[in-house]
């Protein structure tokens, strides 16, 4: 890594093709690398060592930080298949999962000056391992693996910071602090949530409701026992169609997203209350991108999830995330009481600090992108270009995390006329940073639905997720400059 000055991604960009692998931010740390055009991102998909062996970074639960990777091989040895988790107890839930899945594990081996494990196994398990590493979230951070590697603990404490951090997150999400847990990364906190409910009910299945981020998903589908149900598009069809299959079948929970990720729809929270209450089962609502200072669900929901890796921390060089408890739920005790039973202390100190100065600024710095990204929302509509935007539609009634009028969040998602002719060209010329992650405070653009479902295109396109689909993480970048950036791509 260069020792000059960090390049500043609002004013310089990366989006170039000889950018391809660059870290963004400039950072060890960074939590995405530039994918710069379209035929990059396939590529990277069907695994050509030419592209996947110029990244310098990438998001830490798809592909191993290069910290992590020389951790992994110091500790297991060269040639040998393994990864290491942030604690005994999640190192034997990812044992558990490769059983589960037909896998064998080799040998478990403690690192001394940590909490952390390693688990080896044979390269034919290995795809299996990373399942839990990518699904669950509980990972060991690249700060993490950079103090160890140094010879330094990589400590995990009750300190000040930590205190401070979950008092944030109970401020802008309407509960004590008591009732906040923090982990390592937004899907940690899902999982987490799942095991407490399957600690309350292990049989009966839970049920997807709307069209989700694939981790979520991937959770409820592989890890045991398996017992799910799918309502992907999450209308009021869906809300009927979730009335019938409960009065058939109960199921111990409903998960879902507000908004969705990408169609950016908002469910019938309120309906789903109503359901929950009259048939007995927990809601669970992500939140991530409703960005923090804009609608609280936490009044809806039994429990709340989000990840901290993007708007509260804002800078995309570090993975956190929260669950928040609703106090008031019907059954808060015995939930509260399951994620205690569940949680353990993963995220890292190092991460904490990061963490807690990042967040200072995101009631400011989300004001901003809500602003700007409802001024480009208005203007891709208007553009003879694009055919669709998708966006939230309105804001609802829901209290605000910031206490003031909220905004529709940062993210939205466009499909092009003649969409796949138009596609690549367009995004290849489109001078924002270009690499998965959201909620930074420099514009993102990604081709989702190439990298997040690329095995299964012809299958989400039926939900009415476009394979052509681009998402954009709306930054705080001055408006005119970002709305030039986007005219100038979408031009004949």
């Amino acid at each position: 890594m260069s020792t000059n000055k960090p390049r500043n991604l609002l004013i310089s960009p990366r989006w170039q093709a000889h950018e391809l692998g660059a870290p963004m931010p400039d950072s060890v740390h960074a939590a995405s690398a530039c994918l710069p055009l379209w035929e990059h991102n396939v590529r990277y998909e069907e695994g050509d060592p030419e592209v996947v062996g110029r990244l310098q970074a990438a998001y830490p639960r798809f592909c191993l930080h290069p910290l992590v990777r020389q951790l992994c091989a110091r500790v297991l040895g060269t040639g040998a298949h393994g990864l290491i988790f942030p604690s005994a107890s999640s190192a034997a839930r990812a044992v558990l999962h490769v059983r589960h899945r037909g896998g064998q594990v080799l040998r478990q081996i403690e690192l001394p000056g940590t909490q952390a494990v390693a688990v080896e196994t044979s390269a034919e398990d290995l795809p299996k391992l990373k399942e839990y590493w990518q699904h669950a979230g509980e990972i060991v951070s690249s700060r993490a693996a950079e103090r160890l590697l140094a010879g330094q603990p990589a400590e995990i404490t009750d300190s000040p910071l930590r205190s401070t951090l979950r008092k944030r997150v109970a401020e802008f999400g309407g509960c004590d602090a008591d009732d906040v847990w923090l982990f390592p990364s937004g899907m940690a906190a899902i999982a987490c949530v799942w095991r407490a409910i399957r600690r309350l009910d292990g049989i009966r299945p839970t049920l997807q409701f709307g069209f989700p981020y694939v981790d979520t998903l991937k959770i409820q589908q592989r890890f045991a026992p398996s017992a799910w149900k799918f309502l992907p598009m999450g209308n009021s069809q869906d809300l009927e169609q979730l009335r019938m299959i409960v009065q058939q079948e109960p199921v111990c929970a409903v998960f879902c997203e507000t908004p969705t990720n990408p169609l950016l729809t908002t469910p019938d929270l309120a309906g789903l209350r109503k359901l929950a209450d009259e048939y007995g089962f927990l809601l669970v609502v992500d939140d991530t991108l409703a960005a923090i200072i804009n609608e609280n669900p936490l009044r809806f929901a039994d429990v709340v999830v989000t990840s901290l890796t993007k708007y509260f921390s804002g800078q995309g060089d570090v993975l956190a995330g929260s669950a928040r408890l609703n106090p008031d739920g019907p059954r808060a005790a015995e939930l509260r009481a399951a994620l205690r039973a569940e949680f353990e202390e993963q995220l890292c100190d190092a991460d904490v600090a990061v963490l807690e100065k990042n967040s200072r600024d995101v009631r400011e710095r989300v004001t901003v992108i809500n602003t700007n990204a409802e001024q480009l929302v208005e203007r891709l509509r208007q553009h003879p270009a694009v055919e669709r935007v998708h966006y939230p539609e309105a804001v609802s009634e829901m209290p605000t995390g910031g206490g003031k009028q909220p905004g529709r969040g940062g993210l939205l998602s466009i499909v092009l006329r003649d969409a796949p002719s138009r596609t690549p060209v367009v995004f290849d010329r489109l001078q924002v940073c270009k690499g998965p992650n959201l909620g930074t405070s420099f514009t993102l653009c990604c081709p989702y639905t190439l990298l997040a479902h690329y095995t299964e295109l012809d299958e989400v396109e039926r939900y009415g997720v476009s394979r052509w689909l681009l998402r954009i993480s709306v930054g705080t970048e001055p408006l005119e400059v970002l709305w030039q950036r986007f005219s100038d791509a979408l031009q004949p």
